[in-house]
């Protein structure tokens, strides 16, 4: 990632909020945004052929989701079987490969973390959708009571692993603790 990549996606994760009417203090809704940018988004239970069912095991399959070019457009392949937590996350990824404009064929994302693009255009939208889902403003809230990595979980519709990645990586429980040891036990 470019210098200064973290703080861009800070401001463009509460744009991107923002333009489905959404603040920093309440879950990121996915399938509003694709509604609203007509990004579409097919489930592989929708599928018609016998492989999907390959993919639609819930527990040991690697496949969470798909961004496929189709012409001008740009369709998300989600395996619906994930848990929505799960799934969530996963549309949340394509959909910063999407606003970031990442240049690809087709992108797989698997609970492995790997996906078709990799590199710098993978970090990105790893840590992008990271702030899509729990911003750094939320964070810092969430902090502030000194809430639990489940408390985040449950606050913004995230799996506990997504939870705690947020809560440690967006700084927000080092920055309170900073202010709390300088100025005293900050009010809630």
């Amino acid at each position: 990632m470019h210098r200064g990549f973290k703080s861009e996606a800070k401001r463009f994760a509460l744009e991107l909020r923002a333009e489905i009417g959404l603040d920093a203090h309440v879950p990121f809704d996915p399938y509003a945004f694709t509604k609203e940018y007509g990004i579409q988004v097919v489930r592989l239970s929708e599928l018609a052929c016998e492989e999907r069912r390959h993919f639609l095991r819930a527990k040991g399959s690697a496949f969470s989701g798909a961004l496929i070019p189709i012409g001008t457009g740009l369709t998300i392949l989600e395996n619906d079987a994930q848990p929505l937590a799960r799934r969530r996350t996963t549309m949340c990824h394509e959909i910063a490969h999407v606003v970031l404009e990442h240049n690809f064929a087709v992108s797989l994302a698997s609970d492995e973390r790997k996906c078709g693009v990799g590199g710098v255009q993978e970090l990105e939208a790893d840590w992008l959708s990271g702030e899509i889902l729990i911003p750094y403003d939320g964070a810092l809230r969430l902090a502030r009571s000194d809430a639990t990595d489940g408390d985040a979980a449950e606050a913004f519709e995230v799996s506990l692993a997504v939870a705690r990645w947020r809560m440690n990586s967006s700084g927000a429980r080092t920055v309170i603790d900073r202010s709390r040891q300088k100025w005293g036990r900050l009010s809630r």
